[in-house]
Order: C-alpha cells, then structure tokens, then sequence
C-alpha cells in the first residue's frame, strides 16, 4: 500500500478516537499492524499527533 494512503488510514483513526476514552495510539497501531505498516520509530507518531494538537488549537484560540 502507498505510503500516503496509509498516512492517511492512520490519520483518520488517530482523529476519529483520540477525543473518546479509548487508547487511540493502540488503534493506530492495530491498524498499522493489520496493513502490514512498519514504522520508522517514534517520530510518526509524534507527527500523527500533530493533527490533534492543531485541532485544539483552531478550536480554542
């Protein structure tokens, strides 16, 4: 699978369940695990993050 479309997969998952109370980093995970994704460390996940973070942000300021 392209490396974009699997960027985005995660995307939607990390939005869609980081404001419920579930872990949404293990979803992320499961998911990259089920589409065969191997990660280069941290760092996308970190990065993954960031759209949660600018959600906040454009909602509150």
């Amino acid at each position: 699978m392209a490396d974009w479309l699997t960027a985005i997969l995660l995307g939607l998952v990390e939005g869609l369940t980081e404001f419920i109370p579930v872990s949404s980093t293990g979803h992320m995970l499961l998911l990259g695990h089920f589409l065969g994704f191997q990660s280069t460390g941290k760092t996308f996940e970190v990065v993954i993050q960031l759209g949660a973070l600018l959600a906040i942000i454009s909602v509150y300021f």
